[in-house]
């Protein structure tokens, strides 16, 4: 009868090991390409945002700094069409993440000082919001 070879078996636990630290590599390498989407998405997202402020931001500037706030208040013609814009946004409806108009008194008479914040919600993330001011005067 033979002895028992002292490394019959080694191999196999050898290769488990690697397997083992193979799996844990690509795991590790798949959340990371994960979190590098979901990333990229949200700068996507909000520069989306940014885009639907600076255009509304625009609209203002050709009209009457005087009757701004009527038209961007909620439920005004101009604040209607910004929150449409809005709804193309991750997590945007009528109830919930609205975009928000604040008009105040500007540095003149003549002018306004407006901020425009459009709001977003990717699923299962907290929500987000991006914002941009300007004085609207004629």
């Amino acid at each position: 009868m033979r002895a028992p070879h002292p490394s019959r078996g080694t191999f196999l636990i050898e290769a488990l090991i690697a397997l083992l630290v193979v799996s844990i590599s690509t795991a590790t390498l798949m959340k990371s390409v994960g979190d590098a989407l979901r990333s990229s998405r949200e700068a996507l997202y909000r520069a989306d945002a940014l885009a639907i402020a600076a255009a509304t931001l625009g609209r203002m500037a050709t009209e009457d700094p005087g009757q701004l706030a009527a038209r961007y208040d909620a439920g005004g013609t101009g604040w209607t069409a910004l929150a449409a814009t809005a709804r193309r946004l991750p997590g945007v409806t009528d109830l919930a993440n609205r975009p928000s108009v604040s008009v105040e008194p500007g540095p003149s008479q003549a002018s306004r000082r407006v901020i425009v914040t459009v709001r977003w919600q990717s699923p299962g993330a907290a929500p987000r919001a991006a914002s941009m001011s300007s004085v609207v005067a004629r």
